[in-house]
Formats: structure tokens, C-alpha cells, sequence
């Protein structure tokens, strides 16, 4: 126990342990996220990025089928992009 601790741990008591506990806890939960990225490998990316393509197809088929059905215009999907993208509250 290194001494900034140790005076903690003496002059806070329990509530001392607790605020090392918790900074022990969040270093842990730091390394484990940038381990899980470090475990993340090319082919993992590279079959994400076409699972992506694939949805972004799809996407772009169903939009193109719902306009020739006449269900939605161009100008209705547009608008509708348009305030998805707006910040909440503008």
C-alpha cells in the first residue's frame, strides 16, 4: 500500500477503502474495454465492414421499392433523413 493510501485508508477509514476500491475497479474496467479493442483483428473489421454493405443495399433497395409502390416520395425520405440528422432540440 503505498503511502497516499495508507493515509486515506488511516485518516477516512472505511470510506477511504471504499475510494480505493473504487479506483481499483475502474482501472480494471479501463483495461479490460482496451483489451477487448486490442483483441479486434482485421478479419473481424473486414467482416463488419461487409455486413454494412450488405445493409446499406438492402437499405437502399427497400427505399428504391417503397418509392415505385408509391408509399413514400423521394421528397418524404429526404425530409425524413434530413431530421434523423438534426441534433435534438434544433
Amino acid at each position: 500500500m503505498d503511502a497516499g493510501r495508507f493515509a486515506r485508508w488511516l485518516l477516512l477509514g472505511d470510506v477511504g477503502q471504499q475510494m480505493d476500491i473504487n479506483e481499483v475497479r475502474d482501472r480494471m474496467e479501463r483495461m479490460r474495454s482496451e483489451q477487448d479493442m486490442a483483441n479486434w483483428d482485421t478479419r473481424d473489421i473486414r467482416e463488419m465492414a461487409g455486413e454494412l454493405s450488405e445493409l446499406e443495399l438492402r437499405h437502399g433497395l427497400l427505399v428504391r421499392l417503397l418509392i415505385s409502390k408509391g408509399l413514400i416520395t423521394a421528397e418524404e425520405y429526404a425530409g425524413l433523413i434530413a431530421a434523423a440528422n438534426t441534433p435534438a432540440g434544433t
